[in-house]
């Protein structure tokens, strides 16, 4: 199995995450590599789901993951939405008009707004998956 398949390990999500860090010139390092391997496993676990949930699933679960709990230096936002929305499509998905500027500049809020929250908030990620049930379209 592999990631086209759907299932990720902790070694694509630095691979993609470096990548960001090289192109813009920031410092890169994995401050948490449990952390990062507790996202990859939850994430994971989801593969039992028909396509639709487990692509709402995973994209939440990641998005919520790095954005909130930061495990890597810079770049957590950048990478958990260009993994999320690779996961997506992978399983047919995308988030609808996500191409227009307004529906980004709204996902990039919601997702400072998740990483403001105070640890035992239960709004982490059911923000985040109410947007993606709101949003998400077959392509």
């Amino acid at each position: 199995m592999s990631f086209f398949d759907g299932v990720l390990t902790p070694m694509d999500i630095i691979v993609v995450n470096r990548q960001f860090c090289e192109q813009l010139d920031e410092p890169y390092g994995l401050d948490d590599p449990e952390k990062l391997q507790e996202i990859v496993n939850e994430i994971n676990s989801y593969n039992h789901l028909d396509d639709k949930e487990k692509a709402i699933q995973k994209a939440c679960c990641l998005m919520a993951g790095l954005v909130f709990d930061q495990p890597f230096k810079n770049g957590n936002k950048r990478t958990s939405v260009a993994i999320s929305l690779l996961l997506m499509r992978i399983h047919n998905y995308d988030i609808k008009g996500y191409k227009q500027e307004e529906k980004q500049k709204i996902f990039y809020e919601l997702l400072e707004n998740t990483m403001m929250k105070m640890e035992g908030d239960k709004t982490i990620r059911t923000d985040i998956e109410k947007f993606l049930r709101e949003n998400i379209t077959t392509i």
